[in-house]
């Protein structure tokens, strides 16, 4: 071959690859910022309620929210998630849009046939102070006429068979703050550390294979602070 089509070829092959590797470092690029802003880009995050005093309704709970770019109606609200039916008499959980300001829960999707079968106003921000996390409770009965008093408790200590409960409901894969790795401050913080719990009680998990307390706590731990670190 001459030594002009040899050098000639040459730089082809060489821009060749300068493009391969361009667009290579360009898709990784792509893929390590489209990671990064699912791991921040949040859009909901998970309150958690508990009831003091049952209504009739069989272990049902509703919610009504409002003050963001989006709320329910009164006369259709969605059911809140029973994940320990045995907490008090019971502790629920939903995922609002974090721009929600209010909410109140009830025993009905629609209109309640007393008003003690629904709760004062909550605050959200009450449930969020900075990252001290809150439990709201609703109080027993006092009154048909009267709504629900309503509280905060700073954390909920439970048996290690309701922690499974709650982290079957918790996605390891998911950057979610209301139910995946990054809501690993909020569930330690108001179920983890200030229970006693059996570490090698197994978590029939919801979201993959079966583990344990100690393993899946441990792992949450872990990819929240590695995406943190990333971010």
């Amino acid at each position: 071959m001459n030594t002009k089509i040899k050098r000639a070829s040459l730089l082809l092959g060489i821009a060749a690859l300068g493009i391969v590797t361009s667009a290579s470092l360009l898709t990784n690029s792509y893929h390590l910022f489209s990671q990064n802003q699912a791991a921040t880009v949040q859009t909901d995050r998970r309150i958690y309620v508990y009831l003091e005093g049952a209504w009739d309704n069989a272990g049902h709970m509703y919610i009504y929210y409002w003050g963001g770019a989006e709320g329910t109606t009164w006369l259709s609200c969605p059911e809140m998630t029973n994940v320990v039916s045995d907490y008090w008499q019971g502790l629920f959980y939903y995922d609002i849009p974090m721009d929600v300001t209010d909410f109140l829960v009830k025993d009905s999707t629609g209109d309640v046939s007393k008003l003690s079968n629904q709760s004062a106003n909550i605050l959200v921000a009450d449930l969020f102070v900075g990252t001290d996390y809150k439990v709201a409770t609703v109080k027993a009965w006092a009154n048909d006429g009267v709504a629900r008093v309503v509280g905060t408790a700073d954390n909920a200590p439970m048996s290690s068979l309701q922690a499974v409960a709650v982290l079957n409901n918790i996605d390891s894969c998911d950057s979610s703050y209301a139910g995946g790795y990054n809501s690993w401050p909020q569930l330690d913080d108001l179920f983890i550390s200030p229970s006693t719990l059996e570490g090698s009680t197994v978590v029939p998990d919801n979201f993959g294979d079966d583990t344990t307390i100690a393993d899946k706590t441990a792992y949450l731990e872990a990819k929240y602070l590695a995406d943190q670190a990333a971010m």
